[in-house]
Order: C-alpha cells, then sequence, then structure tokens
C-alpha cells in the first residue's frame, strides 16, 4: 500500500517538472499534480503512524 502512495508521489513530480513550460506561472495542472502530491504524502504519514501504533500496542 504504501508504494502505491510513493508511486503516486513520483509520478506527480515528473508530471510537475515535464508540464513546466513557463517558469513564471503555474497551470492548473501542475496544481492539481500538487495536490495529488500532498495526498500522497499523507498517505505515507498516515500508514507510518498506524505502523508505530501498532508498536505501541505490541509492547
Amino acid at each position: 500500500m504504501i508504494f502505491n502512495y510513493f508511486a503516486l508521489f513520483l509520478v506527480s513530480v515528473v508530471g510537475i517538472v515535464f508540464l513546466d513550460d513557463d517558469i513564471t506561472s503555474v497551470s492548473i495542472q501542475e496544481w492539481i499534480l500538487f495536490a495529488v502530491m500532498i495526498y500522497a504524502v499523507l498517505g505515507i504519514f498516515r500508514h507510518y503512524r498506524d505502523l508505530l501504533n501498532q508498536e505501541r500496542r505490541r509492547r
């Protein structure tokens, strides 16, 4: 599951790099990919938080 979020993050980064025609402005596609990137990072943090909570319950 965490690999899906990581892949989503990487695709967003690559998409932003390739869609950046004009470095002085941000297109709507770049904003959407940035939102997808934030979603992926939050998913990764949630996954690690859940793993930490499971480890704490074990002790």
